[in-house]
């Protein structure tokens, strides 16, 4: 089949783009321009008639790629796949669609995911918002590029604690701020890693236990989480999202929240943290025993192997589509 991807969000996208080229598909990449990306919600109407432009722009390739498949990530650019006039896929990566009674395009994005073929989410937390607009929408694990975050040895000069999430309150960075002032007491020495983006980042910036990088590019993060002992990502949503899950894979021990062993018919073996005393604690007990560390990283690995791999979620989308080419086909016999 010949595959459109459009939006690539938290490189959900292109790890589909993968899988699916790895069983055989023909698989294409789109990009929006998202201007004013950065910019508060009032002043993005300002650049609406660029926005606009660019999703007719996209609706044109869409119609004219002869796709048999379009699959959209981010919720409210499913209103390309309507200015097509195509069938396609919706996918929802979270502040698309939290909290979406509260947002002035409220009206508009319920129409991008009511005339969705078929709307996915990428974490279990996202149920509630998706089902209640589409009640058949379906949880779909964030692929993982296994070869790419993969097992690597600790060298001997690794620092103690990564924080891999964004510095933001939806990721619980309040509590990791808390958690690490706690360490840093108790430990005068310790070395953290965090990187900088998110409401919060002035305050990580004013700890001397915290060095500060810039936003780095996806390819430098393997070789950045082998560089430190502990890894730490969300510790409020209690859904484990794609950095967390490239650190399992890493084989790194992660500090995280996680609710969702009922969708997952399993724990997910992180640490489990929700307050700045769980968060310190745990950092504490992974620096101080390497073999529980190990043993955690191990199975983290695993666990995403067995759940999260890329080849094999694409087979899930795959599957999809070729029931609903096997239905059109069995419409189409039937009137013929």
């Amino acid at each position: 089949m010949r595959f459109a991807q459009v939006n690539d969000v938290a490189s959900v996208a292109s790890e589909l783009a993968a899988g699916l080229r790895a069983r055989g598909h023909e698989t294409e990449l789109l990009q929006p321009r998202l201007y004013g990306a950065g910019l508060p919600p009032l002043l993005k109407l300002a650049v609406a008639p660029l926005r606009l432009a660019d999703w007719l722009r996209l609706a044109w390739r869409l119609r004219r790629g002869r796709y048999d498949a379009v699959h959209i990530h981010y919720a409210y650019l499913g209103l390309v796949g309507v200015l097509a006039g195509v069938p396609y896929v919706l996918h929802c990566h979270g502040d698309d669609v939290r909290d979406l009674a509260r947002r002035p395009w409220r009206g508009l994005i319920r129409l991008a995911m009511r005339r969705a073929a078929h709307v996915y989410y990428s974490t279990p937390d996202l149920e509630p918002w998706c089902r209640a607009v589409r009640p058949d929408a379906e949880f779909l694990p964030n692929p993982v590029d296994l070869g790419t975050f993969r097992p690597a040895p600790l060298p001997p000069d690794a620092r103690d604690v990564f924080i891999i999430c964004a510095l933001a309150e939806n990721k619980g960075a309040a509590k990791i701020l808390a958690g690490i002032r706690e360490l840093t007491a108790r430990r005068p020495g310790l070395r953290v890693t965090a990187i900088a983006g998110g409401e919060l980042t002035r305050e990580f910036e004013q700890l001397p236990s915290v060095v500060l990088l810039l936003r780095q590019p996806r390819e430098r993060l393997p070789a950045l989480m082998a560089r430190h002992k502990v890894l730490i990502g969300q510790v409020h949503e209690g859904a484990i999202g794609m950095v967390e899950l490239e650190g399992m894979a890493c084989a790194r021990p992660v500090i995280a929240s996680f609710r969702f062993a009922d969708v997952y018919g399993a724990e997910a073996p992180v640490v489990h943290a929700e307050t700045p005393a769980q968060v310190a604690e745990a950092a504490e007990r992974l620096l101080d025993d390497r073999v529980v560390a190990e043993a955690v990283g191990a199975a983290s690995r695993r666990w995403v192997e067995q759940h999260h791999d890329a080849v094999r979620i694409a087979a899930r989308v795959e599957a999809w589509h070729r029931a609903r080419i096997d239905r059109r086909a069995g419409r189409d016999s039937v009137e013929a």
